[in-house]
């Protein structure tokens, strides 16, 4: 949970780690946040490095870096310190994302962090260079493996996926898009509603009921009644329009003719 502000650990409570994460959660599922929790149990500091901050609203990027890091505090509070990130023209082989991501922590003025979290091993080699490679003495505790540079001491810390099998966000952002409420199953209930509410209505099938039309759904919202196969789509105005007008009624509208 998060921590009340002005609130300080006892000094006893104290492990001098500073730990990172990088993610570009696309839905915030339950994955995420036991990886969270794992950075949270673990460092004093946690840094949460959201990547991919300059697409929202399309496929594969529905929301905004703002609406990313407001479903992690609706769970963790302020706990993180939560940096944006945007897509660099990066391989692994030139190191070039790793230098980035670092640099932008350092502009921050956030601490160099000690300890990497990452439910991939494939995204682990991006950053073993920087923290441990997969080669270094390892521990497991439970579903995570950690990695120990003897050189620096930092940790590179990879989290079983197995150990608690939950689908991909690409799948749960399928289900979200065709209304499947299985959904539900792999994302925390706090962020249910928020999800419903701010889930651009334009990448969601439309809702099909038999007579009126759906209440209490965003702008922007589909909407099919019964048989007919004409989509309908809630506009600003509060109003149910074609998805499709023609010219003819488009101007209709903006001289006030409904």
């Amino acid at each position: 949970m998060s921590k009340p502000r002005g609130f300080e650990a006892h000094p006893d409570a104290r492990s001098g780690r500073v730990g990172l994460i990088v993610a570009d959660l696309q839905v915030v599922h339950w994955g995420h946040v036991r990886l969270l929790m794992e950075m949270a149990g673990s460092c004093d500091t946690g840094i949460l490095a959201i990547g991919s901050t300059q697409l929202h609203g399309v496929e594969g990027h529905p929301f905004s870096f703002d609406e990313r890091k407001e479903m992690v505090q609706a769970i963790f509070g302020p706990q993180f310190k939560i940096l944006p990130l945007q897509d660099i023209d990066a391989s692994l082989e030139t190191g070039d994302w790793l230098k980035y991501v670092l640099s932008r922590i350092a502009s921050a003025s956030l601490p160099a962090p000690t300890d990497y979290f990452t439910g991939s091993p494939i995204d682990a080699r991006f950053y073993t260079e920087h923290f441990a490679g997969l080669d270094d003495p390892s521990v497991s505790n439970g579903p995570v493996r950690s990695f120990t540079s003897a050189a620096t001491g930092r940790r590179l810390h990879i989290v079983d996926r197995a150990s608690a099998p939950n689908l991909s966000g690409g799948e749960i952002r399928h289900l979200i898009e065709a209304r499947d409420p299985e959904w539900r199953h792999y994302v925390p209930a706090r962020l249910w509603n928020y999800i419903e509410r701010h889930y651009p209505p334009h990448l969601r099938t439309a809702i099909k009921t038999a007579g009126e039309p759906p209440a209490d759904v965003p702008v922007g919202t589909r909407w099919i009644a019964g048989s007919d196969p004409t989509v309908m789509v809630l506009r600003d105005d509060g109003k149910w329009r074609p998805l499709r007008e023609n010219a003819g009624e488009k101007a209709a509208r903006r001289m006030g003719v409904s």
